[in-house]
This record gives structure tokens, sequence and C-alpha cells, in this order.
């Protein structure tokens, strides 16, 4: 396997680390957001701050608990604890518009995510955690709520791809949310319920292998569904809980953060203790490869550039994570000279 480099660790913000989010158009491009009201844009390959912008003012308070790019890069979006979502312009700075009394506004990292094939469509956990606020962000109001969708507070949300089983009846988009208690929930734009399953264990973070489901089976992989929390486990639509990993170096620590390589053959693991580790996939099973690097403090979210060669951490020690992976996954793009 390809070495590594060294991790490097950025030193902008005076708060603790909430989110951190690759942009899917420029494969360098990255943000961070805290809780000192910043959010702040990176170059990863010169490893260097471009830019700070401030999302609340001093008298509204306060701090950025997620961030998000719209998937044509041109815009941020941030979450934070005043239950505002704030929808910045990359180039400018410049505040667009808001939502208010709509998002998360718990201590924790709050749940947001935008859809991978829409510039307009986004979603984040609402007021009390427990429900979801839809938005178009063509329009000035949300578009939609679903209050108390779950028992417990929702940890994470991704955007479902429409090949999966449950999904391709609806012809909409849809959303997989998981709550801290394990409740895993697929759940329609409209408001529609489509599947639930629970893994048994405190949760924080679902990952969806990347390739359309079922594309994998020729080569014995199956499409899986991977949470993370006090376990990892993975769940298979047709068969239910297929793997159960156990964390017994992480004591009482839990996994916060899952994100998969863009051909889903590598899993990254974040969490507790600031301690960031890969895992190998197999046709049925994960195997950890080791640890990769460790903060101070415990990691709260992770992301991985476009092209695989970056993955960025941010962490309660205040700081960025930041480390190469390697060469992109689309070849080798430096130079040289034969003679």
């Amino acid at each position: 396997m390809e070495s590594l480099g060294s991790a490097r660790f950025l030193r902008h913000h005076s708060g603790s680390v909430r989110g951190v989010a690759f942009s899917p158009t420029d494969r360098y491009l990255f943000c961070s957001g805290a809780y000192d009201g910043n959010v702040c844009l990176y170059h990863a390959l010169r490893c260097e701050l471009i830019r700070s912008f401030h999302v609340t003012t001093m008298g509204l308070a306060r701090n950025v608990n997620a961030v998000r790019f719209t998937n044509d890069g041109r815009r941020i979006l941030a979450a934070t604890t005043a239950r505002r979502l704030s929808v910045l312009d990359v180039e400018t700075g410049q505040q667009l518009m808001c939502y208010d009394n709509c998002a998360f506004n718990g201590r924790e990292r709050a749940a947001l995510a935008t859809d991978p094939a829409c510039p307009h469509l986004a979603v984040c956990s609402c007021v009390n955690g427990k429900g979801l606020t839809f938005f178009d962000l063509r329009m000035p109001l949300p578009l939609d709520f679903i209050f108390d969708l779950h028992p417990d507070v929702i940890r994470d949300i991704t955007f479902l791809h429409n090949s999966w089983p449950f999904v391709k009846s609806t012809h909409q988009q849809a959303v997989l949310s998981v709550s801290a208690q394990g409740i895993v929930k697929a759940t329609a734009v409209d408001g529609r319920f489509l599947h639930c399953f629970e893994v048994g264990h405190a949760s924080n973070t679902v990952a969806l292998t990347p390739e359309e489901y079922g594309s994998a089976l020729d080569d014995g992989f199956s499409s899986v569904m991977m949470v993370g929390g006090a376990s990892i486990s993975s769940y298979v639509p047709e068969s239910g809980i297929q793997e159960r990993q156990c964390l017994p170096d992480f004591g009482k620590q839990q996994i916060w953060k899952l994100r998969y390589s863009s051909n889903g053959s590598l899993l990254y693991a974040a969490g507790d203790g600031g301690v960031i580790r890969r895992y190998r996939r197999y046709p049925n099973y994960h195997k950890c490869l080791g640890e990769l690097f460790r903060h101070k403090g415990d990691v709260q979210d992770m992301d991985i550039s476009p092209y695989d060669e970056f993955l960025v951490t941010a962490s309660k020690d205040k700081t960025v994570g930041l480390i190469c992976l390697g060469a992109p996954n689309h070849g080798w793009t430096q130079y040289c000279e034969l003679s």
C-alpha cells in the first residue's frame, strides 16, 4: 500500500472545530466551522488558510456546529447553535441568505447534508434534533419539516442513491438518518417513511458504500450501510446486520464519523480520543489496517477530497487535521525529466 504523508495540524480557530468539508468541484479546497463563529477556507495542497468568514454577529451568538458545500461548489452551508442555517458565497464570503429557527442548537456536532446531484437541495436536523428540515436553496423559507422522526437526537444524515431498493419506487430523493439510540431511518423528501432498522448500540454516524446498489455483486462485494458509534456495524437490506466490530481499544469511547474512499475499498473512522483509523473492505467484513494519526482532542467530523488525495478532520482541540493519502485515484500527476 502506498505510504502516507505526515499529518499537519492547522490552528486558525479559537474554539472547538465541529465540522469540515471538501469542495466537490475543487480537488484542494476545503472548509471548517468551529465554536468561534467562523468558517475558514483552506487550500489542501499548499496547506494554508485562504480566508475566514464570520458567520454570526456578536449579538446573535455564536457557534458553527456543521458545514457542507453544495454540489456545485459555489456555496457553503453553515449550521449554528443560534438555530440558523447560513448560506455563504465561496468567492466573496458574503451571506447570501439565512434560515432561522430551523437548525439543531445543541452543543454537539449537528447533522447536515447536501444533495450530491442537485445544488439546491439540503437537509439538517431540526431545532430539537429529533426531526429533519429540508431546504430548497432557491426559496426564502425551508421546504418542509418532519418533526420527531426519531425518539432521540439525530447524529448524522446522508443522501441515498436512487439505486437502493427502498428508494427506487419513490422517484424522488431520499435521506438516511441515524439517531443516538442506533435507529436508522430512510425518508423521502416529501416525508414518506421508506425503511428502518436498528443496530443495537449507540450510534453517531452512517456511511454508504459509494457504488450503485448491487453493482459490485459480480466481484463478491455487497453494498452496505456502515453505522458507527459504540461499535461499527454493517447492514445489508436483504440480510440485515452482516458484521459488527467492537472497539475494545477504544474503551468507552465512540466513533463519530465514517467515510469511504471514492471506490469503496477503504473505510476511515474517527472518534473519541482523537484517533483516526482506516479499514480495508472485503466482501463480507472490514479489516483494520491501523492508525493514521491522532489529535489531542476528540474528532467530531471528517472528510476526504474528491480524488482521495487528502483527508481532513475537525477536533475539539481547536485544530484541523490534514494528511495526504497519496496520489489521486485517476493516476500520478507529477512530472519529471527523463535523460
